[in-house]
């Protein structure tokens, strides 16, 4: 069974969110729960198992600038929460992500 992990963002954090990441986010946390809830409907309906990975905004903000070519997209939020999802299964501290990236 596939495990899909999904970024949750903390409310209080979400209008920094949506300052930082170049793609545009819904006006309010309220929709963008809804966005999110349906990305999990989506992928349970593919089989798959979904596992919140809660994302700060300054691990969020040091993962994008550690990379080659820095991408705050929505996109590279999915990646990380994919990536520290994957880390922390394995027993890893998050702290190895960011060393890699």
């Amino acid at each position: 069974m596939t495990i899909e992990y999904i970024a949750s963002i903390a409310e209080a954090d979400y209008k920094m969110f949506r300052i930082l990441i170049t793609t545009p986010l819904p006006d309010d946390y309220e929709t963008w729960l809804l966005v999110r809830e349906r990305g999990k409907l989506r992928a349970t309906e593919r089989g798959a198992t979904v596992a919140e990975v809660e994302v700060s905004l300054m691990e969020f903000a040091a993962y994008c600038k550690g990379l080659k070519k820095p991408n705050f997209s929505i996109g590279t939020l999915d990646q990380y929460a994919r990536e520290k999802g994957a880390v922390q299964a394995r027993g890893l501290p998050s702290a190895s992500l960011l060393e890699a990236s």
